[in-house]
């Protein structure tokens, strides 16, 4: 039987909104209360999203919006990531985020069961702004990244953005203002109507992402956009700009009755009592999320000697999300652009048997173009299977089977369950290494990935955060 003290403490509690049960949270995580493995995490996610940006440098993305934000100037709050150039907190953002998400090759968050979620290291960039702003140290700077990633799993988990028409990106942008408020200095209740500010004027719709489209480039510059909003929205707030407190549900309130999916608060107020941030996925390719496998499964066909121009026909049996959707509509088999190859089960198969590899460079000098990687899309075939779709929802499965007919008359296949640098199959330090070294070759001189994942193993004060 609860006490009278017990009961007014739930009581008071309950009457929090989600806003504020999330700022609470963010502000009180410390990091000496971090469980090691979740510390451990962070900081391989925090290589991994520096090697991304870099090796997205020479993007025509990340040069259009890095000219932009010199050509603002302002005040020298934090570095353009790969320059010596300072710029306001915001265009940092802008820059860097663009840069981290640009190749899609940061890692994702991978629920136990399948379906859609989002990017958690978007929010990065933000926070590292701010953390050199402010002169922070590297701990707190992790802390509040493990915050980032535990306030964007507990939202994406209670809400179905995807369903309401939304991107994910709305995720960060609704998450980063509270995290951001900590590093400012700010105080919980600022961070209250940073997020109200966000949630009012920072909600992203999903324009880009369509089975039947092309995906234009906004895929990753829109990380870099809601980045420079969502800073903005906590600096407002910390100059007195005030908010509702109930954003978060008012939206969610409006949104449940365009679609069937509706808030679910139960891991929001779970903040604390469970840790997800070993539940991102590290990805060892440059590709989105459902194609890693199908790459996987082409390189293992390689491996065993298997060569493009011995393939009368490839088949994938797999489930919906790499074998339909965006990965596996007609236009995939004919992208138009980098943003548009990098999301097609197809394109990346077909360079995986052809080169034997699938790094940033299988998108230089836009090889879909060319007639031999259309010869072999076209002789790509995607075969959804109910069991596999099951398979995703019930257990988070993302395995594919794939089938080679040689003109020969053999048959060879190779089958995937999970793949490599999904939680079920994490990354090894080597191999992490092996990542960022691909990442950033070309790019950076050779000893860059080492010196980054050995700083990010022992980042601690402010001066390493420098």
């Amino acid at each position: 039987i609860s006490s009278p003290r017990e009961d007014m403490a739930k009581k008071k509690k309950s009457l929090k909104t989600l806003a504020q049960i999330m700022a609470d949270y963010a502000f009180s995580l410390r990091y000496d209360s971090i469980p090691k493995e979740v510390t451990i995490a962070a900081r391989r996610h925090l290589a991994d999203s520096m090697a991304c940006a870099l090796g997205a440098y020479n993007t025509a993305a990340a040069q259009a919006v890095r000219k932009y934000a010199v050509e603002q100037g302002g005040r020298g709050d934090a570095t353009i990531i790969g320059t010596g150039q300072k710029v306001p907190v915001g265009l940092a953002a802008l820059v860097n985020g663009t840069m981290v998400r640009y190749l899609d090759a940061n890692d994702i968050y991978v629920y136990s069961r399948g379906g859609p979620s989002g990017h958690f290291s978007d929010g990065t960039p933000a926070l590292l702004a701010l953390a050199e702003k402010y002169g922070r140290s590297g701990e707190e700077l992790l802390a509040c990244v493990v915050a980032s990633y535990e306030l964007q799993a507990a939202l994406a988990e209670s809400f179905n953005f995807w369903d309401c028409g939304l991107h994910a990106e709305t995720n960060v942008a609704w998450v980063v203002p509270i995290v951001a408020s900590r590093l400012m200095g700010a105080t919980p209740k600022q961070a209250v109507h940073a997020c109200g500010l966000a949630v009012a004027t920072g909600t992203v719709l999903n324009t880009w992402l369509r089975a039947g489209h092309n995906v234009p480039m906004i895929k990753g510059v829109a990380v870099g956009l809601v980045l420079e909003r969502a800073l903005e929205a906590a600096e407002l707030a910390a100059l007195g700009v005030t908010a509702t407190e109930d954003a978060l549900e008012t939206v969610f309130s409006s949104l449940g009755r365009l679609s069937a999916s509706a808030i679910d608060p139960t891991y929001v107020e779970q903040l604390g009592s469970r840790w997800t941030t070993p539940r991102n996925m590290i990805k060892t390719y440059p590709a989105q999320l459902y194609t890693q496998v199908a790459i996987e499964a082409a390189l293992s066909l390689y491996r065993n000697g298997i060569r493009a121009d011995r393939v009368r026909k490839v088949t994938l049996y797999g489930h919906r999300s790499v074998c339909g959707g965006v990965q596996g509509s007609p236009e995939a088999f004919a992208p138009t652009s980098q943003e548009a190859a990098d999301h097609s089960t197809p394109y990346v198969m077909a360079m995986a048997l052809l080169r034997g590899r699938l790094t940033s460079r299988e998108y230089d000098g836009s090889p879909w173009e060319t007639s031999e990687v259309k010869a072999l899309m076209s002789k790509v075939e995607l075969v959804r299977e109910a069991e596999r779709d099951r398979a995703l929802n019930k257990e988070g499965i993302l395995g594919v089977r794939l089938v080679a007919e040689l003109t020969d008359g053999r048959v060879e296949e190779a089958v995937v369950r999970q793949p490599k640098g999904h939680p079920d199959a994490p990354l090894s330090d080597a191999e992490l290494l092996e990542k960022m070294t691909s990442l950033l070759d070309g790019v950076a001189p050779a000893d860059t990935p080492r010196r980054l994942l050995a700083l990010c193993s022992h980042l601690s004060t402010p001066e390493d955060l420098k």
